[in-house]
């Protein structure tokens, strides 16, 4: 069986990213490969224990944001799917037998226009709903419970969102081809993500988070590392930093809370897009 998907983690710190690893061989049985740009500073015995553990390790010699170093992997990826993972994340056991990514791969059959579909975390921002802090679904120790796991599958019916964040995302690597990748004047990162929904949705096509996988993903602790390497900016990146807008023009802010159908707050960083 030929290898379905290439995991790429940029990463800018050590924290996180054995257990990522360690989890996602333990919980995801298809046949991958796994690239990791590592931009953190060096580390001998970190980089010798991180290259056994992965297909591809990749040490730029300064950091080169998430959009760059996400894309660079992403040129490397023979796979007709590509995931993109933040690092502080833990693969869980969900209920198939081919672990959470069966539950990835269903919501690319049964929505066909989808160029990308990321997985739901049992701890998600609130900020979305319009709420403080973060909804915790299960606490962490919870989310490692099969049957937890299950239920929330279960309770959710299938539920889709439009307008995925890139702490995890799966493309189609046809599509992504045609959409474009990450454009990389978003740096050190953040905006990137909103901007490549954009012209996905301006293409026709859809970008979900599936109720039908379920990993979990501390937030916010991927980036702004002490161990990092050194930012290289160049003027480009700069002035395009100080001017961006994070959508296209034309683009419907407005997204829809997936309980209510209410709209959600036209906050460019917050809104989850609705089509």
């Amino acid at each position: 069986m030929k290898e379905i998907t290439t995991f790429i983690f940029p990463i800018v710190g050590r924290r996180f990213i054995f257990d990522a690893l360690t989890t996602l061989e333990e919980h995801t049985p298809y046949p991958h490969f796994t690239i990791v740009v590592d931009q953190t500073r060096p580390d001998l015995e970190f980089e010798t224990r991180l290259r056994g553990m992965v297909d591809l390790w990749i040490k730029p010699k300064h950091n080169l944001g998430f959009a760059e170093a996400s894309n660079l992997g992403i040129r490397l990826a023979p796979t007709p799917f590509i995931t993109v993972m933040n690092d502080d994340v833990v693969f869980l056991p969900n209920p198939y037998p081919n672990g959470w990514f069966q539950g990835i791969l269903q919501t690319f059959q049964k929505y066909t226009t989808a160029a990308a579909v990321g997985p739901m975390s049992p701890r998600e921002p609130g900020w979305g709903y319009g709420k403080p802090g973060y909804i915790e679904h299960l606490s962490f120790e919870e989310s490692q419970d099969v049957e937890n796991i299950g239920r929330l599958i279960k309770e959710k019916k299938g539920q889709m969102i439009d307008g995925i964040t890139c702490w995890g995302p799966t493309f189609r690597a046809d599509y992504l081809a045609r959409i474009g990748l990450f454009d990389e004047r978003y740096f050190p990162g953040a905006g990137e993500d909103y901007d490549w929904c954009g012209r996905c949705y301006l293409r026709g096509y859809r970008a979900l988070a599936t109720s039908l996988a379920w990993v979990y993903h501390h937030w916010g602790q991927s980036k702004d590392e002490p161990d990092g390497l050194d930012q290289a900016q160049p003027p480009v990146r700069e002035q395009w930093n100080k001017e961006r807008v994070l959508w296209p023009q034309g683009f419907d802010l407005w997204g829809k809370d997936p309980e209510t159908q209410e709209p959600l707050p036209r906050v460019p960083e917050v809104a989850r897009l609705g089509f």
